[in-house]
């Protein structure tokens, strides 16, 4: 069976296609900006720029879609470009898909920041309203293009299964992200700051979202948007800071501020809609997977 993942060099992709690849019957094509070497016969690269044009090579089963523009502080300083390109990399790539013959799927990765503070919840369910807080702040333009692109794919008649992914985490992601920068800040900063001390967050480890991912090729998971999360254990930022030094065996004095960067104060899934299309599933627990982490920095 032949894949295509664009964006596969991230964090996300690169574990996906590792895992498909073990079926040796099975191509996986992997579209980026930047090269990565897979080592593995069945995995090829194609060094491509979505928003210009996509490879000829047409009789895909499957498409993930996960290139994208992301990173708070990138979307912060570049909203336009990110707005513009997450827009025209997922029109060009529904384009594609639709000239596969046998494409059964395309699954487009979109994010919880679809959801905003005006949803009263306490989760946020896949139904909430798709309400717009403040238009007027340049991180707007991540969520907006992924709503945008939502609204591209469930109206480009092709089946679709659409991720709203919920804060993952695992070894190998970038230092941007929540968990691995508070292990970095802790082993390199002398005075490590940590923003936004009161926000509260879940997280799923990666092993456990791509056991979710693979399960979705399921028929079941055809033309639904699906919460990927793990809402067990929701942590404030302090409470992650204090769990990752103990952890670490880091003590040392820390430092917090609040920063305005739209961010939604809470943020836990409702999977009820998961868990009937998967069954029943043991999320990995916050502990192990950070002592997992930890492993890098022993």
């Amino acid at each position: 069976m032949n894949f295509l993942i664009t964006g596969g060099a991230g964090f996300l992709g690169r574990a996906l296609a590792i895992e498909l690849a073990k079926n040796k019957k099975n191509k996986v094509y992997i579209i980026d900006k930047v090269k990565f070497n897979f080592y593995k016969k069945n995995i090829f690269f194609i060094k491509s720029d979505l928003k210009k044009k996509i490879f000829k090579k047409n009789n895909f089963s499957y498409i993930f879609h996960m290139a994208a523009e992301l990173g708070v502080k990138n979307v912060i300083n570049n909203s336009i470009y990110t707005l513009d390109t997450n827009y025209i990399t997922t029109k060009n790539i529904i384009n594609f898909a639709k000239k596969n013959k046998n494409l059964k799927r395309i699954f487009f990765f979109s994010t919880s920041e679809v959801y905003s503070n005006l949803n009263k919840k306490k989760l946020m369910n896949e139904n909430d309203k798709l309400l717009m807080p403040n238009i007027q702040h340049p991180r707007s333009s991540y969520w907006i293009g992924k709503i945008i692109g939502e609204f591209l794919v469930i109206n480009s008649n092709i089946p679709y299964t659409i991720f709203r992914i919920f804060n993952v985490y695992g070894k190998n992601v970038k230092t941007t992200h929540v968990i691995p920068s508070i292990f970095y800040k802790l082993k390199n900063h002398k005075k490590p700051l940590f923003e936004n001390p009161s926000h509260t967050r879940s997280f799923i480890y990666i092993d456990d979202i791509i056991k979710i991912f693979l399960k979705s090729l399921n028929n079941k998971f055809k033309n639904q948007t699906i919460n990927v999360g793990n809402p067990y254990e929701p942590i404030k930022i302090k409470d992650l800071v204090k769990k990752i030094s103990y952890i670490m065996k880091i003590n040392k004095k820390v430092y917090y501020k609040n920063f305005d960067n739209q961010s939604i104060k809470t943020r836990i899934p409702d999977i009820q809609k998961l868990k009937k299309l998967i069954g029943k599933f043991q999320f990995t627990k916050l502990n192990n997977g950070l002592n997992e982490i930890n492993k890098k920095y022993d």
